[in-house]
């Protein structure tokens, strides 16, 4: 009787043991531990899995936020529609200008006077790594958007870019918002632009000569350069005391920061010598020219790059120039050509 209740036991033993639904039915030890370990396990890999999801929600957070108080930019496709744009430099944080965004682009509209358009900002950055400074970038847009801007206000404000540009003038900006405006640039324009140095001086004398070339630099980098460019011009045309030379520096694109240049540079007599011998030496000029195509019209390689395109006119009574050739676009050369 004793030996089979122990049979029985033993039976029910065996069988608990076989049951795959009892937690506890296993009496292996190492089961047992690796049971143990993968709970853990797993545990572990929700905590990783959590804070590894907060640490980059709060980057989100604090990256995006910075971003937009350092920079902001205009839809793509105002950009690509906006044929007047300009830059210049403010010193001033760009969370600073981005809050008064408004402000400036009126600012802005006002000390250009202009009819029928308005102002946008394309863009407003961190200048660099100097968090003072905000680069700025702007256009003039047509009122409506869908039409073009009139002629009489483009020469206005071509005008008024070129003033800007030689820093004959500045933009009247708030001056406790924003401060004072630095480094106006011309980014593009229609019918291009050109620049006289003289701005709107009078030009004494009779063109003996005009000579046009094109280098591969921009009017901001010729801008310094400009009496270096004189001299030498001066230099391997032999002028006289009673001649000097007057340049007008042009960009088809309307850019003061893209190259090419277009240098139309003339040479101017004294009223005296041009009647008495007209003729002579304006071929005298001319000759020189010839002979200086190959030694790269004179100008140092380094400094200006190769002269291309060259053509030249020579006297032509009653040449002069006004000021209004500072406001036109420059004409397409129709000289003959030396090549």
């Amino acid at each position: 009787m004793g030996k089979h209740s122990n049979e029985n036991d033993h039976d029910q033993v065996q069988q608990q043991n076989l049951d795959p639904e009892n937690p506890q039915s296993s009496g292996s030890p190492c089961r047992r531990c690796f049971s143990s370990l993968s709970g853990l396990f797993g545990l572990g890999c929700v905590i990783v899995l959590v804070l590894s999801f907060a640490t980059l929600l709060s980057a989100i957070f604090w990256l995006f936020p910075r971003r937009s108080l350092s920079q902001c930019h205009a839809p793509g496709i105002v950009k690509l529609n906006a044929s007047v744009q300009a830059y210049f430099k403010l010193h001033k944080p760009a969370s600073h200008v981005i809050s008064h965004k408004g402000r400036l682009e009126t600012d802005i509209f006002r000390s250009l006077d202009l009819r029928n358009t308005k102002v946008a900002i394309l863009s407003l950055h961190q200048s660099g790594r100097a968090s003072k400074y905000t680069d700025v970038k702007f256009a003039v847009l047509p009122v409506p958007t869908d039409s073009k801007i009139r002629e009489g206000s483009l020469v206005s404000l071509r005008s008024s870019f070129v003033q800007l540009f030689a820093q004959r003038s500045n933009l009247n900006l708030t001056t406790s918002s924003f401060g004072q405006p630095t480094s106006f640039q011309v980014l593009k324009f229609p019918g291009g632009i050109t620049l006289d140095p003289l701005g709107s001086k009078p030009v004494s004398g009779v063109a003996a000569l005009t000579l046009s070339f094109t280098l591969e630099i921009s009017l901001s980098e010729i801008q310094d350069k400009l009496d270096k460019l004189k001299n030498q011009l001066g230099l391997v045309l032999c002028l006289e005391t009673y001649e000097k030379i007057h340049v007008l520096l042009s960009n088809e694109e309307g850019s003061t920061i893209s190259p090419p240049v277009t240098v139309e540079a003339s040479v101017f007599s004294s009223m005296t010598i041009m009647e008495n011998h007209p003729k002579k030496r304006s071929e005298s000029l001319a000759q020189v020219i010839q002979t200086s195509r190959a030694s790269n019209l004179g100008l140092d390689n380094s400094v200006f790059g190769k002269v291309k395109s060259i053509t030249y006119s020579t006297y032509v009574e009653g040449k002069t120039l006004e000021s209004a050739s500072v406001l036109a676009p420059a004409p397409s050369p129709c000289f003959p050509s030396l090549c």
